[in-house]
């Protein structure tokens, strides 16, 4: 028995980017993910630094010298992680004071860090002033009205920039963040207004606009329609007021499931510088972010099998981690849930000799990776790699269900596999409890 084609092809493309041979044992690199696992333990995300890298390269050379790149922090907030990606000259896009620290712990400098997200607390806003950080992309006049307030206490004058929520049309993404009533951005007939109302006074420094329309957008045709539309409204306010830069977002789809097609990179810059040399402004500066299209396949999670068990006519392999590490592959949050591309570690091939159904550690039926999910033969003590695993893998799961250990994170990086993050502790399960023993207060 063989996996379909289209299976194949994502399988192949993934495992290649990680420096890993179709129909070999997995590897990142130089490193076998059996050796990772039992130098490390499991479970265990591991990452690739070359092939972050290799993104990167890729969207700079198609997008060319006119289009400053930001690292979306969000998609894997690790400092090593960041470093790879500052130490190639990129910005930071931030979402809170915490991705902030992060983003400075990486040696991001303060000026190339710019600040999004619909609800920013005042914690967050002042860390941002108090850092001097270099915009904050203000979603709401409500917004921009805090910050003047936390301002006037300051003798920092803020930079900011408007999220624009467009006034229609579709994003081209899976999941969509503009249009129509939307907690995210300023709906378009109101930025006007807005922009005027920042210059006259004089409180903060409105430099530009910005649009993230959304994530996992496969077709280049409507984000370029998204960016053209951006480059008119500048246009427009640049009558009444100056529009210094423009960001136009990211959010470039990963092939990860069957069907999924390749996101047209070198037509998306292509079109984009086109569109920026059209517009004859060479003061201004132009910026896209992407956090999943950098990281994404960068990244496994590796997880040895506990069990291996039949009930009825179905087999289970039942692993030492689960969704409370990786809730993405698991589908926590996904309209339709589908299998992330799966392999077993000593053997990354289209042959199977069997289909099981892959879960994890937790006490409930929704910790599951794969139902009929076709593998060789696999055995107790055998290491699987979910692949695809580099973005939205312990940032987005619910690590304290059930006071598991949080898994390790390693990054390799040629001859050189690091710890980059520890392994959790059982002890964990109390972090930060306060607790009272007989009415007496505790310890934390």
């Amino acid at each position: 028995m063989i996996l379909e084609n289209s299976k194949i092809e994502i399988h192949k493309n993934l495992i290649r980017q990680i420096g890993s041979v179709w129909g070999e044992g997995l590897t990142l690199g130089r490193h076998s993910a059996d050796d990772l696992a039992n130098r490390f333990g499991t479970p265990l995300y591991a990452f690739n630094a070359e092939s972050a890298r290799t993104n990167l390269v890729r969207v700079s050379k198609s997008f060319g010298d006119n289009v400053g790149i930001l690292y979306a922090l969000k998609a894997n907030p690790n400092v090593s992680i960041g470093r790879i990606f500052r130490s190639l000259n990129v910005g930071a896009e931030v979402a809170s004071a915490g991705e902030i620290l992060i983003a400075l712990k990486a040696g991001f400098s303060r000026s190339s860090i710019r600040f999004s997200g619909p609800g920013k607390r005042n914690e967050d806003l002042i860390f941002a002033l108090e850092n001097r950080i270099g915009a904050i992309n203000i979603e709401s006049e409500r917004e921009y009205e805090k910050i003047c307030e936390l301002a006037r206490f300051s003798d920092y004058k803020p930079v900011l920039t408007l999220r624009v929520n467009p006034k229609g049309g579709s994003s081209g993404s899976r999941m969509s963040m503009a249009g129509k009533s939307k907690k995210f951005g300023i709906d378009q007939d109101r930025i006007l207004e807005l922009a005027r109302r920042i210059s006259t006074e004089n409180v903060c420094e409105l430099e530009g606009l910005h649009i993230y329309a959304g994530t996992q957008c496969f077709d280049h045709f409507a984000w370029l329609k998204n960016a053209r539309d951006l480059l008119g409204l500048a246009n427009e306010l640049e009558r009444f007021v100056p529009i210094r830069t423009l960001n136009f977002g990211g959010g470039f789809g990963v092939a990860l499931f069957d069907g999924d097609p390749e996101f047209d990179l070198d037509s998306a810059g292509k079109g984009l510088q086109a569109m920026i040399a059209e517009d004859g402004k060479p003061e201004r500066k132009y910026f896209i972010e992407l956090g999943r299209y950098l990281v994404a396949n960068s990244g496994v999670y590796l997880s040895r099998i506990l069990y291996k068990k039949k009930s009825f006519d179905r087999n289970h392999l039942i692993l030492d981690g689960g969704m409370h590490h990786h809730s993405a592959a698991a589908g926590i949050g996904a309209i339709l849930r589908r299998p992330f591309p799966i392999v077993s570690a000593k053997a990354c091939s289209s042959l199977v000799s069997e289909e099981v159904t892959l879960g994890g550690v937790l006490c409930t039926p929704a910790d599951e990776f794969a139902s009929g999910l076709s593998l060789p033969e696999c055995e107790e003590g055998d290491v699987i790699g979910i692949l695809g695993s580099g973005a939205y893998g312990l940032t987005f799961s619910n690590i304290l269900f059930l006071s598991h250990p949080s898994p390790a994170e390693v990054l390799v990086d040629g001859e050189d596999a690091r710890l980059i993050r520890e392994r959790g502790k059982i002890e964990d399960a109390l972090s930060g409890q306060v607790f009272s023993v007989l009415g007496q207060e505790g310890i934390s």
